[in-house]
């Protein structure tokens, strides 16, 4: 059998945050969730074996209940130290695992080890008795004292220890006995398989599988998941009007185009307006356009670019400004593309925004639909905004 240790007993200091960092949240869901998840889930693993502290015990158990994770047995509490915490681990495991059994314990701070790798631990395992999983070293490594550099170390032969690290039973508990006989400090399994001379082979690990010590790695895994920041929101707007039969006069985008048959509307029916000020404000859960246009509507205020205006100055109270506007434009006349610089120009004015930071797409759908045999034009937009950068 095949049995995980995941230590999540550590204090995470360096991350410089109150909340435990086994709850940071990602995508909507803790950090512990991934590694206990991509184990969980895989073929080759039997039992897992949560190792928490005395804070945090309680919650993983809600966690464990939250997810249904079928595999995970036990949720002990583990020491003040890594090498305490692998101790209990082991030790939980003494009635149920055999000699062969592999054993691979795994930091619950590097969410996102590879079923590959994990498949190749265990392989490399069963042949050399222990394995770890790490990254090969891309930069020059100097050794040095207090003032000068000593060494430079051959970088072919330096290996970055992540996790998983793994051995069979009965060296891994041979290798922690000796620790605990000798009272050995180590910061991995590795160097307790060293201090019993105990042969270790490696397997790459996965660019994504690395530990989260600090801000920096926090980010980088939100955006590896997709995860958006808390300053980054995202809306979706739409809008649609049919042509008047005579009436010419037609406004998009703010530009009006005097030739083309004006659009169905109680006010000047830019459509391009419209599913713009429902993207923007859904970026920051306002109402739909017809909310305040109908009644500026009944003031006589026909211009679109004044009801952007209205939610324009609702996201600047907000401290957001827009990021970038994506457009797809729908009609079968007039012809969208050659409008288009002139409707970035503008929009990028009543935007405040780079007109490399607004996209406008056009199709006459196939004559699909009545947009597309040219009875009138629909747009969708998407839009985003961030938060404003303060200078104190």
């Amino acid at each position: 059998m095949n049995h995980v240790i995941i230590l999540a007993a550590g204090q995470g200091q360096r991350m410089a945050v109150k909340k435990d960092k086994m709850f940071l949240p990602v995508c909507g869901r803790p950090l512990l969730y991934y590694p206990i998840m991509t184990f969980n889930d895989h073929p080759e693993i039997d039992t897992i074996t949560v190792v928490a502290n005395k804070i945090n015990k309680s919650n993983i158990a809600k966690l464990m209940k939250t997810y249904h994770f079928p595999k995970v047995t036990k949720i002990i509490q583990g020491g003040l130290q890594r090498q305490n915490s692998v101790e209990k681990g082991v030790k939980e495991l003494e009635s149920e695992a055999k000699p062969s059994d592999i054993i691979l314990v795994h930091n619950g701070a590097n969410p996102l080890p590879s079923h590959e790798e994990i498949s190749e631990s265990i392989e490399k395992t069963e042949e050399h008795g222990a394995c770890v999983v790490g990254h090969y070293v891309t930069s020059t490594i100097k050794e040095i004292d207090d003032q000068h550099i000593i060494k430079t170390h051959n970088r072919k032969k330096l290996f970055e220890a992540q996790t998983p690290q793994s051995a069979t039973y009965k060296i891994m508990k041979k290798a922690v006995n000796n620790t605990i006989k000798n009272k050995l400090e180590v910061t991995d399994e590795a160097m307790m398989f060293e201090a019993i001379g105990q042969k270790t082979t490696h397997v790459k690990a996965h660019e994504n599988n690395f530990k989260i010590t600090n801000q920096a790695d926090y980010a980088k895994l939100r955006t590896i998941l997709g995860d958006l920041p808390e300053d980054f929101r995202i809306g979706i707007g739409q809008d649609s009007h049919m042509f008047e039969e005579e009436e010419t006069g037609l406004v998009l985008a703010g530009i009006k185009i005097p030739d083309e048959l004006k659009l169905k509307a109680n006010s000047d029916g830019d459509v391009i307006l419209h599913a713009i000020f429902n993207a923007l404000s859904q970026t920051i859960g306002e109402m739909s356009l017809g909310f305040y246009a109908d009644e500026q509507c009944e003031k006589g205020v026909k211009d679109s670019k004044k009801y952007l205006q209205i939610i324009l100055k609702k996201i600047k109270k907000e401290k957001f400004k827009v990021n970038s506007l994506g457009l797809m434009i729908e009609a079968g006349k007039p012809k969208i593309d050659p409008l288009v610089p002139k409707m970035r120009k503008n929009l990028s004015a009543l935007l405040d925004l780079n007109t490399r930071r607004i996209g406008i797409t056009a199709t006459s759908g196939e004559n699909c639909t009545v947009f597309g045999e040219g009875l009138g034009i629909q747009c969708f937009a998407i839009a985003s905004i961030v938060k404003e950068k303060t200078t104190k």
